[in-house]
Parts: C-alpha cells; structure tokens; sequence
C-alpha cells in the first residue's frame, strides 16, 4: 500500500533502515572516515566548512551522519518525522559526548519544519526524492539557507534505480511463485548477493528499506538533468555531483565564464551519456552521434518502466516486454560506441544483461528454482549493483 509520506512507512516498522547501533569511538571514527573521503574526495566539500557551522539535516533516522557532522565541529539542528528515532539520537550524541553540538530536535519533515533561522548547510540524504515535486523541497531550502549555503542531497537516480526496481520484480516474483513471506523469500533469493558486500546494517533493513518500500519506484525516482534544471531555476548553482554531472573533460579557456544557460546545456549533454553508466554502475560513456545516445536512452527508460511494472504484475504485459528489452539492449552495446575502463567493462554490464534477461526468463517459465539457483550463483547478478544513490551538491547564488 502506498504511503503519504516516507517517514509514516517508517513509522509502521520495527527497525530504523539506517541503524548503525555505534557504541565505541572507533566504530564512529571508521563511519566519519568513510564520510570524510565522500564529502571531501567525491562532493568536493571539506570538513573543515563544518567547523562552528549551522547544520540543519532534514531526515537524519537514528543520526549517524549528525554525529559526524557534529563531530567535525558544526552545530546541529534536526528535523526528524518519526518519533521513533528521537531516543536513539538524543542516546547517541550523549554516548559520545556530544550533547552540546545538538541545538534542536524537531519532530518535523521538510514541509512542516519552520524556523527563523538561516542555515549555512541543509543536508537531506536518503529520502528527499520522495518530496515531488523537486522545486517544493528546492524552495524550501533555498528560503532557509544563508547566501552562497549549501545543499547536499541524495536521492534515487531515474537510470542508475533500474537495478533496484530488477530486484524489486524478482523478489515480488519469488513471493508469488514460492508462496513464502517476503523475508524467506528474500534470504532465499538475495542472502548471497547481500553477503558479498561489507554492510553497517541488517538483512532485513535492507528488505524494508529497498525491497518492500512503496516509494522506491520509477515515478518517484528523478532524472538528473530535470533535476539540475530545477535547481537552477530555483536559484542553485551546481556546486559538485557523484557521479559526476560536469564532463571532466571540457577544456577551455580558465577566464572564460560561461553563462548558467551554457553550464546547463553541458552538464545535460553529459548527463545524456551518462545513461549507460549510471544503469550499469562503471564508467559505460556513450560518445556516438547524439540520435544514436537518444536511441539509448529512450530504450533505456522503455525497459525501466517495464521493469517497475513487473513489481505490481510480475506474470503480465511488462515481463515479455521486459525481456525482448534486455535483449536487445545487450544487442545495441555490442555495436555502441562506448568510452570504458577496458572492454571487460562492457562485457561485464552485457554479461549482467544476460544474468537478468535469464532470471526473467525463469519467471516467464514459473521455474521458482531456476530463478533462485539463478540469483544464488550468477556472479553477474551477485556482483551488480547499479548506481542507484546520487548525491549533489547546490549551493544558493
């Protein structure tokens, strides 16, 4: 059933989908590490720009991340809708000796949250795709930010989710033709992709947060290009993206100033052959002819709604659609003209292809045990994941 919001999904259940459960100063110094290379390396923000900062994150769950950014020196405000989270955060900033850094904790989401204060950094990880339309939220912050304050967002990427929506049909697949509850049916289909990446939460969080949760799906995921337009229409600057939305190898001119029509222009250009990537989770840039790249893309986004079809009908119109579309988009990689690493690259995201265009071939047949002894061994499907979580980073003009 879908939710109205996000946080009254979360409500409803008994684990938080982030919950670290840190007790030692050096499980949080290995997580604030990981978020320092992100920050610094990846969005080009240095924790140093946290020191003595006002901080607002607008869904933090259980607060890791706050206390990192607290732990860096920034003054914490929170604005977290389900109450349920309140104890663990006000518990963990007073374990680790924090308590000073936390301002406020509001039992708030981004459209109730109000505040007479301006902030110099909004964070909103996780969750804010779900705030539809995008210039609702992008207003929002930009009426609570201070002048040249920044915005980091993640958020469900239209291409790089096709993966998550796969395994989404596959697993609504396996409870209908196994008759198991949605947890057995899980374990018995993903337990070895789960263990073969390093994780700081449970099974069966994963399963709530990705697998069973009505908002991971095709309409409220965003296309990157649409998304950096409303930005700067609501009066953002693009200031960094992971993956990245600027092409890294634009040259000109270091005085040249470009217009924010023509950085705009660039940054779609790109994010246009970036498609293939974000889908597959590797560098996969598409240097042809830019009907070609519109081919791509536009049989890219047929697949993916046949794709997220299949969670609600896995045995209807979408699944052949579905499979004819892994075919052929396997067929037109063979022959695309693609920038990558080394061609085992490419044979990797065709070899990926094929792993699912089996799996779905297995649920046309109503073959339970082909499909789990499918997703139990294909190294291909064990080791693809996509590059479903993006994160930008705006700051106000």
């Amino acid at each position: 059933m879908a939710e109205d919001k996000l946080f009254n999904y979360y409500e409803r259940q008994d684990v938080l989908p982030t919950f670290g459960n840190f007790k030692s100063s050096t499980e949080l110094e290995a997580y604030a590490s990981q978020r320092r290379e992100l920050f610094s390396d990846k969005l080009v923000l240095s924790p140093r720009l946290f020191r003595d900062a006002d901080v607002l994150e607008f869904g933090p769950d259980s607060g890791e991340n706050a206390l990192v950014f607290a732990g860096w020196g920034a003054n914490m405000t929170l604005a977290e809708p389900n109450r349920h989270a309140h104890p663990k955060i006000e518990a963990y900033f007073a374990h680790f000796g924090l308590t000073q850094r936390l301002r406020e904790l509001a039992l708030a989401d981004v459209e109730g949250f109000s505040s007479n204060r301006r902030f110099d950094i909004i964070d909103a990880e996780g969750f804010i795709y779900t705030v539809q339309p995008s210039e609702k939220w992008l207003d929002i912050f930009h009426r609570l930010l201070n002048p040249d304050g920044y915005a980091v967002v993640s958020y469900y990427e239209r291409y790089g989710g096709f993966f998550e929506l796969a395994l989404k049909a596959i697993h609504a697949a396996g409870k209908a033709l196994s008759g198991r509850a949605a947890l057995d049916t899980a374990k018995m289909l993903f337990e070895a992709k789960w263990d073969s990446i390093p994780h700081t939460r449970s099974f069966e969080s994963w399963l709530m947060d990705v697998l069973e949760n009505p908002f991971v799906r095709h309409r409220y995921f965003l296309d990157a290009a649409g998304l950096c337009a409303a930005a700067d229409q609501q009066g953002f600057d693009v200031h960094s993206a992971w993956p990245a939305y600027r092409d890294s190898l634009d040259i000109y001119w270091h005085k040249k100033v470009l217009s924010g029509d023509e950085k705009l222009h660039r940054a779609r250009r790109h994010l246009d052959r970036s498609r293939l990537s974000f889908l597959g989770g590797r560098k996969l840039y598409l240097v042809g002819k830019a009907d070609a790249v519109q081919a791509i893309s536009a049989s890219i986004e047929a697949l993916v709604l046949d794709v997220d079809g299949m969670i609600d009908d896995p045995f209807g119109a979408n699944l052949p659609r579905a499979i004819s579309g892994l075919a052929a988009l396997r067929e037109t990689i063979r022959t695309a003209d693609i920038l990558a690493d080394d061609t085992a690259d490419i044979e990797a995201i065709m070899a990926t292809l094929d792993s699912f265009h089996r799996i779905f071939g297995a649920i046309g047949r109503r073959d339970a045990a082909a499909v789990a002894a499918l997703t139990q061994a294909d190294p291909a499907f064990i080791n693809t994941w996509g590059q479903p979580a993006h994160f930008l980073v705006v700051r106000k003009r």
